[in-house]
């Protein structure tokens, strides 16, 4: 088994008038594996990213808090929010922009990135949406290569999971493919995964391993992205 751990005040935080983020991986500078991106995003009311363009790349987002609007220049447009996980396969181009639905409350979410399986394909978004008692002391798969378990599609042999565990909680995660590795992300509360404590914010991605034993000694709302690694482990 190999660790790479991330403490939340290692990670790069920039901040400005209309969002706070913190980024654990930036995108063609650092990476696990295929996870390119990791970025801790809290959008400020009525703010947001205006209309920019992205191509190949699965770009994929988990809301914590609030609530996102998004739309794209094929005309689609619509609202992410808390119990959803939004994937966009950007392939040969596309425009959109994200904001903050809300014009007086903070809009919290994850944004991560991942390389693509197949390049040049048609942009494409899928939304996954789940009760909270769905992840209740479990583990529930959102995304997959192949949409088992009724999961959303990610163009890669990737694997995006969530869970909400009461204290004193155990639970294994076996990875869905073998040879990949998975970033284990701590929203919220406090876990242990064999000599490593993960609190707010701190993070850990295991390889070449087929199972990871997790304990948590309090409340805890986890995120788990499994990835190839077929590229080293790039750090700054």
């Amino acid at each position: 088994m190999k660790t790479l751990f991330i403490k939340s005040d290692s990670r790069i935080h920039k901040r400005n008038y209309w969002k706070n983020s913190y980024y654990a991986f930036v995108p063609y500078q650092t990476n696990f594996g295929e996870l390119c991106g990791f970025a801790d995003d809290i959008v400020m009311a009525g703010q947001g990213f205006g209309m920019h363009r992205h191509e190949n790349m699965e770009i994929s987002t988990i809301v914590v808090e609030g609530a996102q609007d998004h739309k794209d220049n094929s005309g689609s447009f619509g609202t992410i929010g808390i119990n959803s996980v939004q994937t966009m396969s950007a392939g040969t181009g596309i425009m959109h922009s994200e904001f903050n639905s809300s014009k007086t409350k903070s809009f919290h979410s994850y944004q991560i990135w991942i390389y693509p399986k197949e390049i040049n394909i048609k942009p494409r978004y899928e939304q996954f949406t789940y009760k909270q008692e769905d992840k209740k002391d479990k583990i529930l798969l959102t995304l997959s290569p192949d949409r088992r378990n009724n999961s959303a599609f990610i163009n890669q042999d990737a694997f995006f999971s969530v869970s909400r565990l009461s204290q004193e909680t155990r639970i294994k995660y076996i990875m869905n493919k073998k040879g990949n590795g998975v970033y284990i992300h701590c929203v919220q509360g406090s876990i242990e995964i064999e000599s490593f404590q993960l609190n707010e914010g701190d993070a850990l991605g295991i390889y070449e391993t087929d199972e990871i034993e997790i304990k948590s000694n309090l409340n805890s709302e986890l995120i788990f992205v499994e990835v190839p690694m077929n590229r080293e482990v790039v750090v700054s």
